[in-house]
Protein backbone atom coordinates (compact mmCIF):
# COMPACT_ATOMS: atom_id res chain seq x y z
CA UNK A 1 0.00 0.00 0.00
CA UNK A 2 1.39 3.43 -0.87
CA UNK A 3 2.54 5.26 2.06
CA UNK A 4 2.77 8.76 0.67
CA UNK A 5 -1.60 8.38 0.42
CA UNK A 6 -2.86 12.09 1.24
CA UNK A 7 -5.77 11.83 4.08
CA UNK A 8 -8.75 13.23 3.34
CA UNK A 9 -11.14 13.82 5.86
CA UNK A 10 -14.84 14.90 5.27
CA UNK A 11 -17.07 16.42 8.11
CA UNK A 12 -20.70 16.95 7.95
CA UNK A 13 -22.89 17.74 10.14
CA UNK A 14 -25.91 15.20 9.97
CA UNK A 15 -25.09 11.32 9.53
CA UNK A 16 -28.81 10.91 8.29
CA UNK A 17 -28.97 9.01 4.59
CA UNK A 18 -30.03 12.12 2.88
CA UNK A 19 -28.72 13.94 -0.08
CA UNK A 20 -25.48 16.14 1.23
CA UNK A 21 -24.92 12.10 3.02
CA UNK A 22 -25.03 10.76 0.04
CA UNK A 23 -22.48 13.05 -1.39
CA UNK A 24 -20.01 12.59 1.27
CA UNK A 25 -20.51 8.58 1.04
CA UNK A 26 -19.93 8.55 -3.01
CA UNK A 27 -17.11 10.57 -2.75
CA UNK A 28 -15.23 8.91 0.58
CA UNK A 29 -16.57 5.26 -1.07
CA UNK A 30 -14.57 5.74 -4.84
CA UNK A 31 -11.47 8.04 -4.17
CA UNK A 32 -8.88 6.35 -5.53
CA UNK A 33 -7.29 3.64 -2.44
CA UNK A 34 -3.85 3.86 -3.87
CA UNK A 35 -3.66 7.94 -3.73
CA UNK A 36 -6.84 8.85 -0.65
CA UNK A 37 -6.79 7.61 2.94
CA UNK A 38 -10.29 8.35 3.67
CA UNK A 39 -12.19 9.60 7.00
CA UNK A 40 -15.36 11.03 7.87
CA UNK A 41 -16.81 12.83 10.43
CA UNK A 42 -20.64 13.97 11.27
CA UNK A 43 -23.13 14.19 14.26
CA UNK A 44 -24.20 11.67 16.05
CA UNK A 45 -26.21 8.62 14.17
CA UNK A 46 -30.78 9.20 14.65
CA UNK A 47 -32.15 6.29 16.52
CA UNK A 48 -35.38 6.10 13.89
CA UNK A 49 -33.00 5.96 10.94
CA UNK A 50 -32.85 2.48 9.86
CA UNK A 51 -29.92 3.23 7.24
CA UNK A 52 -27.31 6.26 8.17
CA UNK A 53 -24.30 7.42 6.66
CA UNK A 54 -22.35 5.80 8.96
CA UNK A 55 -24.00 2.48 8.67
CA UNK A 56 -23.24 2.66 4.48
CA UNK A 57 -19.81 3.76 5.23
CA UNK A 58 -18.89 1.04 7.81
CA UNK A 59 -19.84 -1.52 4.90
CA UNK A 60 -16.72 -0.14 2.69
CA UNK A 61 -14.80 -0.20 5.90
CA UNK A 62 -14.35 3.59 6.14
CA UNK A 63 -13.21 4.65 9.37
CA UNK A 64 -16.31 7.04 11.19
CA UNK A 65 -15.93 9.73 13.78
CA UNK A 66 -18.74 10.77 16.05
CA UNK A 67 -18.84 14.35 16.44
CA UNK A 68 -21.18 14.22 19.77
CA UNK A 69 -22.11 17.51 19.95
CA UNK A 70 -23.03 18.42 16.78
CA UNK A 71 -26.02 19.78 15.82
CA UNK A 72 -27.73 21.02 13.60
CA UNK A 73 -29.95 24.09 15.64
CA UNK A 74 -27.21 26.19 17.40
CA UNK A 75 -26.69 25.77 20.85
CA UNK A 76 -23.79 28.35 21.95
CA UNK A 77 -22.58 25.35 25.03
CA UNK A 78 -22.70 22.27 21.81
CA UNK A 79 -21.55 24.30 19.14
CA UNK A 80 -18.43 25.23 21.39
CA UNK A 81 -17.86 21.85 22.39
CA UNK A 82 -18.19 20.38 18.88
CA UNK A 83 -15.43 22.95 17.76
CA UNK A 84 -13.14 21.40 19.81
CA UNK A 85 -14.23 17.78 19.05
CA UNK A 86 -13.50 18.95 15.63
CA UNK A 87 -9.68 20.63 16.36
CA UNK A 88 -8.83 17.43 18.54
CA UNK A 89 -10.12 15.35 15.71
CA UNK A 90 -7.60 16.91 13.01
CA UNK A 91 -5.02 16.58 15.62
CA UNK A 92 -5.47 12.88 15.70
CA UNK A 93 -5.75 12.55 11.78
CA UNK A 94 -3.60 14.74 10.76
CA UNK A 95 -5.27 15.30 7.06
CA UNK A 96 -3.76 16.29 3.81
CA UNK A 97 -7.70 17.49 2.76
CA UNK A 98 -10.69 18.71 4.72
CA UNK A 99 -13.85 18.87 2.77
CA UNK A 100 -16.71 20.28 4.95
CA UNK A 101 -20.39 20.25 3.74
CA UNK A 102 -23.34 22.07 4.96
CA UNK A 103 -23.39 25.48 6.57
CA UNK A 104 -23.35 24.75 10.32
CA UNK A 105 -19.95 22.16 9.34
CA UNK A 106 -18.17 24.70 7.36
CA UNK A 107 -18.97 27.34 10.26
CA UNK A 108 -17.50 25.30 13.16
CA UNK A 109 -15.08 23.70 11.31
CA UNK A 110 -13.98 26.68 9.82
CA UNK A 111 -12.04 28.44 12.86
CA UNK A 112 -10.37 24.97 14.08
CA UNK A 113 -9.12 24.76 10.41
CA UNK A 114 -7.41 27.80 11.30
CA UNK A 115 -5.99 27.28 14.50
CA UNK A 116 -4.75 23.76 12.88
CA UNK A 117 -3.33 25.35 10.31
CA UNK A 118 -1.35 27.58 12.41
CA UNK A 119 -0.06 24.82 14.72
CA UNK A 120 0.44 22.29 12.47
CA UNK A 121 3.57 22.86 10.41
CA UNK A 122 5.08 24.64 13.69
CA UNK A 123 4.75 20.52 14.61
CA UNK A 124 5.90 19.36 10.70
CA UNK A 125 8.34 20.99 8.52
CA UNK A 126 6.67 21.53 4.57
CA UNK A 127 2.95 20.53 5.83
CA UNK A 128 0.29 21.69 3.23
CA UNK A 129 -3.60 21.34 3.74
CA UNK A 130 -6.44 21.92 1.27
CA UNK A 131 -9.70 23.50 2.27
CA UNK A 132 -12.59 22.22 0.29
CA UNK A 133 -16.62 23.59 1.08
CA UNK A 134 -19.35 22.20 -0.36
CA UNK A 135 -22.69 24.52 -0.11
CA UNK A 136 -25.45 22.12 -0.90
CA UNK A 137 -28.02 25.05 -1.41
CA UNK A 138 -27.33 28.16 0.75
CA UNK A 139 -29.56 28.63 3.55
CA UNK A 140 -30.38 32.28 3.20
CA UNK A 141 -32.34 31.02 -0.11
CA UNK A 142 -35.04 29.53 2.67
CA UNK A 143 -37.90 31.52 3.66
CA UNK A 144 -36.88 33.69 6.89
CA UNK A 145 -37.13 37.28 7.55
CA UNK A 146 -35.05 39.79 6.39
CA UNK A 147 -33.00 40.56 9.55
CA UNK A 148 -31.93 36.79 9.66
CA UNK A 149 -31.33 36.29 5.50
CA UNK A 150 -28.64 39.94 6.51
CA UNK A 151 -27.26 37.43 9.33
CA UNK A 152 -26.66 33.80 7.71
CA UNK A 153 -25.23 35.96 4.77
CA UNK A 154 -22.88 37.95 6.59
CA UNK A 155 -21.74 34.66 8.37
CA UNK A 156 -21.81 32.97 4.99
CA UNK A 157 -18.98 35.42 4.38
CA UNK A 158 -16.83 34.27 7.43
CA UNK A 159 -17.09 30.93 6.60
CA UNK A 160 -15.66 31.04 3.13
CA UNK A 161 -12.80 32.72 4.32
CA UNK A 162 -10.90 29.34 6.16
CA UNK A 163 -11.47 27.32 2.47
CA UNK A 164 -9.12 27.46 -0.47
CA UNK A 165 -12.26 26.26 -2.71
CA UNK A 166 -15.79 26.72 -2.18
CA UNK A 167 -18.19 24.19 -4.52
CA UNK A 168 -21.58 24.73 -5.90
CA UNK A 169 -23.50 21.83 -6.36
CA UNK A 170 -25.74 24.24 -8.74
CA UNK A 171 -24.66 26.98 -11.16
CA UNK A 172 -27.35 28.93 -9.61
CA UNK A 173 -25.97 28.55 -6.09
CA UNK A 174 -22.45 29.52 -7.89
CA UNK A 175 -24.45 32.92 -9.19
CA UNK A 176 -26.00 33.96 -6.33
CA UNK A 177 -23.35 33.37 -4.25
CA UNK A 178 -21.37 35.94 -6.84
CA UNK A 179 -24.25 38.79 -6.55
CA UNK A 180 -24.39 38.52 -2.63
CA UNK A 181 -20.13 38.54 -2.71
CA UNK A 182 -20.17 35.87 -0.29
CA UNK A 183 -16.40 35.06 -1.44
CA UNK A 184 -14.20 35.74 -4.63
CA UNK A 185 -15.24 34.07 -7.61
CA UNK A 186 -12.07 32.59 -8.25
CA UNK A 187 -13.13 30.08 -5.07
CA UNK A 188 -16.28 29.57 -6.34
CA UNK A 189 -16.52 26.40 -8.91
CA UNK A 190 -19.51 24.50 -10.06
CA UNK A 191 -19.61 20.73 -9.54
CA UNK A 192 -22.87 19.05 -10.36
CA UNK A 193 -23.81 15.97 -8.06
CA UNK A 194 -23.53 13.09 -9.94
CA UNK A 195 -25.14 9.11 -9.60
CA UNK A 196 -23.54 5.64 -10.03
CA UNK A 197 -25.62 4.19 -12.46
CA UNK A 198 -24.41 0.51 -11.42
CA UNK A 199 -25.95 0.63 -7.63
CA UNK A 200 -29.77 1.11 -9.23
CA UNK A 201 -31.60 -1.98 -9.54
CA UNK A 202 -34.87 -0.35 -9.70
CA UNK A 203 -37.50 -2.85 -8.75
CA UNK A 204 -40.73 -3.64 -11.30
CA UNK A 205 -43.53 -1.30 -10.66
CA UNK A 206 -45.38 -4.17 -9.00
CA UNK A 207 -42.61 -5.43 -6.75
CA UNK A 208 -42.05 -1.32 -5.75
CA UNK A 209 -45.91 -0.84 -4.85
CA UNK A 210 -45.83 -4.22 -2.96
CA UNK A 211 -42.75 -3.51 -1.16
CA UNK A 212 -44.77 -0.21 -0.14
CA UNK A 213 -47.94 -1.85 0.50
CA UNK A 214 -46.26 -4.38 2.74
CA UNK A 215 -44.18 -1.27 4.76
CA UNK A 216 -44.74 -0.79 8.65
CA UNK A 217 -46.11 2.72 7.79
CA UNK A 218 -48.83 0.49 5.87
CA UNK A 219 -49.74 -1.86 7.88
CA UNK A 220 -50.52 -0.22 11.71
CA UNK A 221 -54.15 -0.69 12.83
CA UNK A 222 -55.32 2.82 11.21
CA UNK A 223 -53.96 1.96 7.74
CA UNK A 224 -54.90 -1.49 6.92
CA UNK A 225 -57.33 -0.22 4.17
CA UNK A 226 -54.48 0.69 2.12
CA UNK A 227 -54.45 -2.72 0.12
CA UNK A 228 -58.49 -2.32 -0.26
CA UNK A 229 -58.06 1.21 -1.60
CA UNK A 230 -55.03 1.10 -3.60
CA UNK A 231 -57.10 0.45 -7.56
CA UNK A 232 -54.98 -1.11 -9.92
CA UNK A 233 -55.72 1.48 -12.16
CA UNK A 234 -55.35 4.32 -10.16
CA UNK A 235 -52.44 6.82 -11.20
CA UNK A 236 -49.62 6.72 -8.58
CA UNK A 237 -47.77 9.91 -7.42
CA UNK A 238 -44.71 9.83 -5.51
CA UNK A 239 -42.21 12.07 -3.39
CA UNK A 240 -38.97 11.47 -1.90
CA UNK A 241 -37.57 13.44 0.71
CA UNK A 242 -36.67 14.63 4.41
CA UNK A 243 -39.77 15.83 5.70
CA UNK A 244 -39.01 19.65 6.30
CA UNK A 245 -40.22 22.64 5.30
CA UNK A 246 -38.09 22.93 2.46
CA UNK A 247 -38.88 19.94 0.36
CA UNK A 248 -42.53 21.68 0.49
CA UNK A 249 -44.92 18.45 0.81
CA UNK A 250 -47.96 19.89 2.13
CA UNK A 251 -47.98 21.70 -1.24
CA UNK A 252 -48.33 18.35 -3.02
CA UNK A 253 -51.19 17.37 -0.38
CA UNK A 254 -53.14 19.74 -1.26
CA UNK A 255 -52.54 19.63 -4.45
CA UNK A 256 -53.51 15.32 -4.75
CA UNK A 257 -56.61 17.01 -2.55
CA UNK A 258 -57.55 19.20 -5.38
CA UNK A 259 -57.40 16.38 -8.05
CA UNK A 260 -59.60 14.01 -5.88
CA UNK A 261 -61.68 16.44 -5.35
CA UNK A 262 -61.90 16.96 -9.83
CA UNK A 263 -62.82 12.85 -9.63
CA UNK A 264 -59.09 11.67 -10.47
CA UNK A 265 -58.13 8.09 -9.46
CA UNK A 266 -55.15 8.56 -7.06
CA UNK A 267 -52.72 7.22 -4.94
CA UNK A 268 -49.81 9.45 -3.71
CA UNK A 269 -47.21 8.06 -1.45
CA UNK A 270 -44.48 10.43 0.41
CA UNK A 271 -41.45 8.63 1.69
CA UNK A 272 -38.69 10.06 4.18
CA UNK A 273 -38.01 10.99 7.24
CA UNK A 274 -37.80 13.85 9.92
CA UNK A 275 -39.85 16.02 11.90
CA UNK A 276 -42.39 17.34 10.15
CA UNK A 277 -43.51 13.61 9.33
CA UNK A 278 -46.60 14.44 11.92
CA UNK A 279 -47.81 17.77 10.89
CA UNK A 280 -47.91 16.01 7.13
CA UNK A 281 -49.70 12.89 8.61
CA UNK A 282 -52.63 15.70 10.14
CA UNK A 283 -53.10 17.72 7.36
CA UNK A 284 -53.80 14.67 5.23
CA UNK A 285 -56.10 13.41 7.63
CA UNK A 286 -57.86 17.45 8.01
CA UNK A 287 -58.81 16.72 4.23
CA UNK A 288 -59.90 12.88 4.99
CA UNK A 289 -57.86 11.35 2.82
CA UNK A 290 -55.82 8.71 4.92
CA UNK A 291 -56.84 5.97 2.77
CA UNK A 292 -55.35 7.71 -0.60
CA UNK A 293 -52.40 9.73 0.63
CA UNK A 294 -49.77 7.39 2.74
CA UNK A 295 -46.30 8.66 4.84
CA UNK A 296 -43.78 6.06 4.32
CA UNK A 297 -41.03 6.52 6.82
CA UNK A 298 -37.90 4.95 6.57
CA UNK A 299 -38.46 2.88 3.90
CA UNK A 300 -35.64 0.91 2.86
CA UNK A 301 -33.94 1.56 -0.46
CA UNK A 302 -36.42 3.97 -1.01
CA UNK A 303 -34.79 4.96 -4.48
CA UNK A 304 -35.37 1.18 -5.81
CA UNK A 305 -39.43 1.59 -5.47
CA UNK A 306 -39.50 4.82 -7.78
CA UNK A 307 -41.14 2.75 -10.88
CA UNK A 308 -43.88 2.14 -8.49
CA UNK A 309 -45.12 5.90 -9.26
CA UNK A 310 -46.65 7.27 -12.22
CA UNK A 311 -45.48 10.51 -11.82
CA UNK A 312 -42.94 11.47 -9.95
CA UNK A 313 -43.50 15.29 -8.12
CA UNK A 314 -40.59 16.85 -6.24
CA UNK A 315 -42.51 20.06 -4.45
CA UNK A 316 -39.69 21.55 -2.74
CA UNK A 317 -39.65 25.12 -1.76
CA UNK A 318 -35.16 25.52 -1.41
CA UNK A 319 -32.84 22.52 -3.16
CA UNK A 320 -29.65 22.43 -4.21
CA UNK A 321 -29.23 20.11 -6.80
CA UNK A 322 -31.32 16.99 -5.33
CA UNK A 323 -30.49 13.44 -5.97
CA UNK A 324 -33.63 12.11 -5.93
CA UNK A 325 -34.76 13.77 -9.32
CA UNK A 326 -31.16 12.09 -10.85
CA UNK A 327 -32.87 9.16 -9.31
CA UNK A 328 -36.30 9.61 -10.64
CA UNK A 329 -34.86 10.44 -14.15
CA UNK A 330 -32.75 6.94 -13.87
CA UNK A 331 -35.69 5.71 -13.68
CA UNK A 332 -37.37 6.86 -16.47
CA UNK A 333 -40.43 8.61 -14.76
CA UNK A 334 -41.99 11.67 -15.56
CA UNK A 335 -41.17 14.11 -13.37
CA UNK A 336 -43.31 17.73 -11.91
CA UNK A 337 -40.61 20.40 -10.07
CA UNK A 338 -40.60 23.53 -8.58
CA UNK A 339 -38.17 26.47 -10.18
CA UNK A 340 -36.24 26.37 -7.25
CA UNK A 341 -32.40 26.06 -6.44
CA UNK A 342 -30.69 23.72 -9.31
CA UNK A 343 -33.83 22.03 -10.44
CA UNK A 344 -34.09 24.25 -13.87
CA UNK A 345 -30.47 22.98 -13.98
CA UNK A 346 -31.84 19.15 -14.56
CA UNK A 347 -35.53 19.49 -15.83
CA UNK A 348 -36.21 21.92 -18.71
CA UNK A 349 -39.48 23.03 -18.25
CA UNK A 350 -41.50 20.93 -21.10
CA UNK A 351 -38.66 19.26 -22.29
CA UNK A 352 -37.35 17.17 -19.86
CA UNK A 353 -40.52 17.26 -17.47
CA UNK A 354 -43.03 20.24 -15.99
CA UNK A 355 -41.17 23.04 -14.04
CA UNK A 356 -43.92 24.95 -11.41
CA UNK A 357 -43.62 27.62 -8.88
CA UNK A 358 -43.27 26.91 -5.58
CA UNK A 359 -45.55 26.81 -2.82
CA UNK A 360 -48.36 26.88 -6.03
CA UNK A 361 -50.45 23.87 -5.15
CA UNK A 362 -52.89 24.48 -8.18
CA UNK A 363 -49.88 24.54 -10.89
CA UNK A 364 -48.64 21.05 -9.13
CA UNK A 365 -51.85 19.92 -9.80
CA UNK A 366 -52.04 21.42 -13.95
CA UNK A 367 -49.25 20.01 -14.41
CA UNK A 368 -49.91 16.13 -12.58
CA UNK A 369 -53.01 16.45 -14.69
CA UNK A 370 -51.25 17.33 -17.92
CA UNK A 371 -49.32 13.77 -17.45
CA UNK A 372 -52.42 11.51 -16.00
CA UNK A 373 -54.25 13.07 -19.77
CA UNK A 374 -51.14 12.27 -21.90
CA UNK A 375 -49.63 8.91 -21.71
CA UNK A 376 -47.00 10.11 -24.65
CA UNK A 377 -46.24 12.54 -22.99
CA UNK A 378 -45.42 10.95 -19.57
CA UNK A 379 -42.97 8.65 -22.29
CA UNK A 380 -41.12 11.48 -23.94
CA UNK A 381 -40.58 13.58 -21.43
CA UNK A 382 -39.10 10.74 -18.84
CA UNK A 383 -37.04 9.44 -22.08
CA UNK A 384 -35.44 12.93 -22.35
CA UNK A 385 -34.81 13.24 -18.97
CA UNK A 386 -32.97 9.60 -18.46
CA UNK A 387 -30.93 11.16 -21.35
CA UNK A 388 -29.74 14.24 -20.18
CA UNK A 389 -28.74 12.64 -16.69
CA UNK A 390 -26.99 9.87 -18.42
CA UNK A 391 -25.13 12.42 -20.59
CA UNK A 392 -24.50 15.25 -17.63
CA UNK A 393 -24.80 13.82 -13.99
CA UNK A 394 -22.65 10.89 -13.77
CA UNK A 395 -20.42 9.72 -10.84
CA UNK A 396 -17.71 9.93 -12.69
CA UNK A 397 -17.74 13.19 -13.70
CA UNK A 398 -18.34 14.99 -10.21
CA UNK A 399 -15.68 12.60 -8.81
CA UNK A 400 -13.15 14.06 -11.28
CA UNK A 401 -13.71 17.33 -10.89
CA UNK A 402 -13.29 17.22 -6.95
CA UNK A 403 -10.28 15.44 -7.55
CA UNK A 404 -8.95 18.60 -9.80
CA UNK A 405 -10.46 20.59 -7.15
CA UNK A 406 -8.39 18.62 -4.44
CA UNK A 407 -4.95 18.34 -7.10
CA UNK A 408 -4.51 21.88 -7.24
CA UNK A 409 -4.48 24.61 -4.84
CA UNK A 410 -5.94 27.87 -5.07
CA UNK A 411 -5.23 31.27 -4.32
CA UNK A 412 -7.22 33.25 -1.62
CA UNK A 413 -9.62 34.21 -4.04
CA UNK A 414 -10.39 37.37 -2.37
Amino acid sequence: MNQNRKKVLYIITKSVWGGAGKYVFDLAANLPPEQFKVFVAAGPEPSRQQKTLFSKLKEKNIPCFEIKHFRKDISFLKDILSFFEILRLLFKIKPDIIHVNSSKAGGLAGPAILIYRILKPLMASGYSLITIFTAHGWVFNEERSAFQIRIIKFFSKITCLFYNKIICVSEFDRQIAIKNKITGEKKLITIHNGINFNEYRFLTKEKAREGIMNHESCLSADRLKIKETADKNSIWIGTIGEFTKNKGQSYLIEAITMLQASGFKLQAVLIGFGEDKEELELQIKNHKLSEKIFVIENLPDAPLHLKAFDVFVLPSIKEGLPYTLLEAGLARLPVVATEVGGIPEIIENKATGFLVEPGKPNKIAEAIEHFIDNGNLRSELSFELWGKINRKFRLEQMLNATLSAYNHKSNSGK
